[in-house]
């Protein structure tokens, strides 16, 4: 999921053949695609900051949760 602000970058350019995004209830943007699983793919996620949720893959979603609870303590 991605907020209005990160969202619009993925109305200007696709990442793969079956990207689609769509507006959900809560205002935020759904985005499907398929695309590789690569360090690259974390560091552009990572870009987008508080802008985005990993839904899928679990073992992606899980790993983000382990590096923001990772980082959120840190920064306490």
């Amino acid at each position: 999921m991605f907020n209005e602000g990160a969202a619009w970058h993925l109305t200007e350019r696709k990442l793969s053949e079956d990207h689609e995004l769509k507006k959900s209830a809560d205002g935020r943007y759904h985005l499907t695609a398929t695309v590789p699983d690569t360090l690259e793919l974390r560091w552009w996620l990572l870009g987008f900051g508080e802008g985005v949720e990993v839904l899928a893959p679990n073992a992606l979603r899980k790993e983000f949760k382990a590096m923001t609870t990772s980082m959120a303590q840190m920064y306490s």
